[in-house]
């Protein structure tokens, strides 16, 4: 991952609860773990799936690369560490990435089925892929070809090559960016050439090249085919600036990969009486919503249906800022939009809960499901007019706020819980937030009001 608080939430999963185990975790610059920066002792589980330790305020990160691992403790043994790496980038996340996705026209590739799967962005939780086929006698190489349909400037290329956290099928592991106007002569780019790959996401970046045509090379791969789910290519730029309709309106963030949203949040809206503007997070900033003729009457932030490891969550910053920065427009944010409200203060303050809680799932297999509670002093909040406390919601994720985040942030308030974090609220403005879905429309959903009271709150702001 790439994160951007210097004092991350290192979060990792566990087999049992036993009160009796300890872990100890180290963070180093170095891969061999010669210069430890932190170094942590007697951690404990949380609960039967996961153990977390916030970075101290004396071991705060710097930009770079860092090691991390860990491992269990008991009084004969400890196990072998578990080992993983990860980028800190808190200047860069601090406004706009400054990348916009290019349009692919077509894509060919040297050999094997479905090419398309490589620029299918629709494909939520990039499940599907490209396979090569297993090189023929005298074959060096396989290739995949990005026709952008006339000459363009690109400086970035995201990349996913398998969606395995393991050394599965499929990884490249020496590959390399070229470029053509004709499709015949090729040049190679410089910066784009990786030698040893041992990751599964790739941003490459380099000094912008002009071109049609770009050729990604495959030299060698860990296994007999290649894998290749998602490549998008980037150019710098300013996002544009929507059309927007005068009146009250909401300003609609699509959070999923193809920057729509999760559920069916326009048609809700404007069964209220308002009127919509759906923007993708990607194209999402301050400086966007500072430049609209009209300003909104609420912005609501979607949910998003993929695991935050698949994505280019660059992506995201622009949408952080706005959530830091904004304090005369309400806001709402669900499922995806409410750890959003957690990861525009630092991308690991929303950690994989190492389950999933999928309530229609658990209902239809007869199992029990949790209830949510109100937590005082929000009992009798207008925010939960007419919803019953406890009440049943609909859960469709796999992560979720810490806790950590509420600690160091005391302008969010906790709302209501289960056993997690479920509902959170800015005391300061006018922000609410929740884990569960109110736009979900199944017969059991208790929370459906929570989005109507909100559109009520957000309508008479200015009157306030």
């Amino acid at each position: 991952m790439v994160l951007t608080n210097p004092r991350p939430v290192m979060t990792f999963s566990v087999s049992g609860h036993d009160p009796k185990w300890q872990y100890e975790l180290q963070i180093a610059s170095d891969e061999k773990f010669r210069n430890v920066v932190a170094h942590y002792k007697n951690v404990r589980q949380l609960n039967p799936y996961f153990a977390q330790v916030r970075v101290k305020p004396e071991n705060k990160l710097k930009d770079g690369r860092y090691y991390w691992r860990v491992r269990t403790l008991n009084k004969k043994a400890a196990s072998p560490w578990a080992v993983s790496r990860f980028v800190m980038d808190y200047q860069g996340s601090r406004t706009f990435s400054g990348f916009l996705r290019v349009p692919v026209k077509t894509v060919e590739v040297s050999s094997g089925e479905n090419p398309k799967n490589i620029i299918d962005w629709d494909d939520q939780g990039q499940l599907t892929f490209w396979n090569n086929s297993p090189l023929g006698v005298g074959e060096k190489n396989s290739w995949v070809v990005l026709d952008l349909g006339k000459k363009t400037a690109l400086s970035r290329f995201w990349m996913l090559s398998t969606r395995s956290i393991t050394p599965a099928a499929g990884w490249l592991v020496d590959f390399q960016w070229q470029y053509s106007d004709d499709r015949v002569s090729w040049k190679e780019i410089r910066d784009a050439r990786v030698v040893g790959n041992d990751t599964y996401r790739n941003i490459i970046d380099f000094k912008p090249v002009t071109a049609r045509y770009f050729r990604l090379l495959i030299n060698k791969q860990n296994a007999l085919q290649a894998q290749i789910n998602t490549i998008i290519p980037y150019t710098k730029g300013s996002p544009s600036v929507p059309e927007v309709p005068e009146g009250k309106y909401v300003l609609l963030v699509g959070n999923q990969m193809n920057g729509f949203t999760y559920t069916q949040l326009a048609d809700f809206v404007e069964s209220k009486g308002f009127k919509t503007v759906l923007i993708p997070h990607y194209e999402f900033s301050l400086d966007v919503l500072k430049k609209l003729i009209h300003k909104p009457m609420a912005i609501m932030f979607s949910g998003n249906n993929a695991d935050w490891q698949y994505l280019p969550m660059f992506e995201y910053y622009g949408e952080y800022e706005v959530m830091r920065e904004v304090r005369d427009i309400p806001m709402m944010g669900m499922c995806a939009g409410n750890e959003f409200f957690a990861m525009a203060y630092g991308i690991s303050f929303a950690h994989w809960m190492e389950w999933f809680d999928d309530t229609i799932f658990r209902k239809n297999q007869g199992q029990p499901v949790d209830k949510v509670t109100i937590q005082p002093p929000f009992t009798s909040n207008p925010i939960f007019d007419s919803v019953p406390n406890p009440f049943q919601a609909v859960e469709i994720h796999s992560w979720s706020v810490s806790d950590e985040f509420i600690k160091e942030h005391r302008d969010f308030a906790v709302m209501a819980r289960s056993s997690y974090i479920q509902a959170m609220h800015n005391v300061n403005r006018p922000v609410y937030s929740t884990q569960f879905h109110p736009a979900a429309v199944v017969p059991y959903n208790q929370s459906g009001p929570i989005m109507a009271n909100f559109l009520e709150l957000a309508s008479k702001w200015k009157l306030n």
